[in-house]
């Protein structure tokens, strides 16, 4: 893995990235080379800085506080971007937050953070994160399927956004563990709702999306082109 990565690495520009994904197990055949982040980050380290980990928020044992993941590649330089999905019980590739709405939510908070952090690195690589969605819908339609991800992840940005974190470090340094909890909670309990529709129809768009996306007709125009066409 390492010699097949490293050569890739010599071809690579000046201006591009390699992004390391790992994975826990893969249920087809359980064993990865890359098992975990560290792993990943380790290969990272020996190729160099051109090198980063790509976080997949399913892609953890049950119970991994993956925003300490976050954090912790964040604080290193070396977070290169996400997988957006989320899980019940392994690598499901569920609808981003639809399982672990708070978790997405403190993902953001480490991001915001690390973009207000005294060191340079340390933010630089907060704005230049990759963002993708990784999913497998095979209930939900396709489409409005990630028209939901989208939306879930720009409620719970949102809702970091509204964290204030100097109250957050004050209570920090006062050692003060509930205040702290509850500055960053009562952010995510905010409807943030109003405040998005109000965002998009400053930008000309949809207030609903989901609702703009079924009335376009869209959806029964492609399925008009056969199963092949609707699958896609």
């Amino acid at each position: 893995m390492y010699e097949a990565l490293a050569e890739t690495y010599k071809a690579m520009e000046p201006g591009m990235k390699m992004l390391i994904e790992y994975k826990f197990f893969e249920p087809a055949f359980y064993h990865t080379d890359l098992a975990d982040w560290g792993m990943a980050y380790n290969m990272a380290l020996k190729l160099g800085e051109q090198a980063q980990v790509l976080v997949d928020t399913g892609h953890h044992a049950q119970g991994t506080n993956v925003e300490h993941i976050v954090a912790y590649l964040l604080d290193e330089q070396r977070l290169g971007g996400f997988h957006f999905n989320s899980r019940k019980y392994a690598d499901d590739d569920l609808i981003v937050g639809a399982i672990h709405p708070y978790e997405l939510f403190l993902i953001f908070y480490q991001i915001l953070e690390a973009s207000a952090d005294a060191n340079p690195g340390v933010r630089r690589n907060a704005d230049e994160i990759a963002y993708m969605i990784d999913q497998s819908h095979n209930i939900e339609p396709k489409i409005p399927a990630m028209i939901r991800s989208v939306l879930n992840v720009q409620t719970q940005y949102a809702k970091a956004l509204l964290i204030n974190l100097d109250e957050v470090h004050a209570a920090q340094e006062a050692q003060d563990v509930m205040a702290a909890e509850d500055a960053v909670r009562s952010a995510f309990e905010i409807d943030v709702t109003p405040l998005l529709v109000s965002i998009r129809e400053e930008l000309g768009l949809p207030a609903d999306p989901m609702k703009a996306y079924r009335e376009s007709g869209y959806a029964e125009r492609i399925a008009s082109r056969g199963v092949g066409g609707a699958s896609w």
